[in-house]
């Protein structure tokens, strides 16, 4: 992965999520137990738990997207979340990809949104590396569901966020992808990144955790 500088996350070394005491519901009732964590740059949390346990609802909490019924979050130890929306990028189920736009485009659009500068050389890099050069002007509701991921995924890349928030990021793609991103994953948190995660079934991400979260019925 290529950064603008060999460490972009220097400045923010002593920053902390803090997740406590959280719960979501479903129906009025909790989908699972109280989940506390502290994650720092340089770590990495995966959560784990059966189908409908709340992975994806937890994780959307935490993005912004959802809502707590219980607990919540802390981003240095304050609950004003602006400094922590500024530091995260969420890619979940739905891939935020805009399907009229071009790959080139949807980077464009995305850097825009978030305050980044950025040229094509280095959008076009990005793509190349989740393995879609040669799609720069190929629209985003023409690629298959892999490649779709794969364009949801490169915004990783460009927009040098701290704090990576996935949500069962190797689904859809082939071996090749998977490793890709396994690997590009173990770079972000040895760069001083941080990544939280959802992944039920991939042994490999949960041997490389700092953290495993369980979710359980409450």
């Amino acid at each position: 992965m290529t950064h603008n500088n060999s460490n972009p996350y220097k400045a923010l070394q002593s920053t902390i999520l803090h997740i406590s005491h959280a719960q979501c519901q479903k129906g009025g009732e909790p989908l699972f137990a109280p989940v506390d964590l502290q994650l720092k740059p340089g770590e990495m949390a995966v959560v784990a738990g059966q189908n409908g346990s709340g992975k994806t609802t937890l994780l959307e909490a935490v993005a912004g997207l959802g809502t707590f019924c219980q607990g919540g979050i802390e981003f240095n130890g304050e609950h004003i979340l602006d400094d922590w929306l500024q530091q995260s990028h969420y890619v979940g189920h739905y891939l935020g990809n805009k399907a009229s736009l071009t790959c080139l485009e949807n980077l464009n659009f995305a850097t825009t949104m978030n305050g980044v500068r950025s040229d094509e050389t280095r959008i076009s890099a990005a793509l190349d590396q989740v393995g879609l050069a040669g799609y720069e002007y190929h629209h985003a509701s023409d690629l298959s569901a892999g490649q779709k991921k794969r364009l949801a995924l490169s915004r990783l890349l460009i927009l040098n966020k701290t704090y990576w928030l996935l949500d069962e990021p190797f689904v859809n793609l082939d071996v090749a992808g998977c490793d890709w991103l396994y690997e590009s994953i173990s770079e972000h948190i040895q760069n001083g990144g941080a990544a939280l995660l959802t992944a039920h079934d991939n042994k490999r991400i949960h041997q490389k955790a700092n953290h495993l979260i369980q979710l359980v019925r409450p």
